[in-house]
């Protein structure tokens, strides 16, 4: 079982794939979603995201404010700027 992940800003979409789990910074503080997690809805700020693939690789993605949201093994997350680093 895997994470549906999207992560969009204005301009694109930034990325978009499959992942065992991936760790957000919010206002809250840092938090790790992997499949099953419970429905979330998050305030990100100026961090990196820090993608883990089904193929055991991390993608890194630097972003600005936004918002996180989980829900059925989705992970959407939409950032003012966000780059793949």
């Amino acid at each position: 079982m895997a994470l549906n992940v999207e992560l969009v800003s204005p301009e694109e979409i930034v990325y978009t794939g499959e992942a065992e789990m991936v760790v957000a910074r919010t206002t809250d503080g840092e938090i790790a979603f992997q499949p099953g997690h419970v429905p979330f809805l998050g305030v990100l700020v100026p961090s990196d995201v820090r993608v883990y693939t089904t193929e055991g690789t991390k993608t890194t993605i630097a972003v600005e404010r936004g918002f996180v949201e989980v829900s059925h093994d989705n992970v959407a997350l939409l950032s003012d700027s966000a780059t793949v680093s």
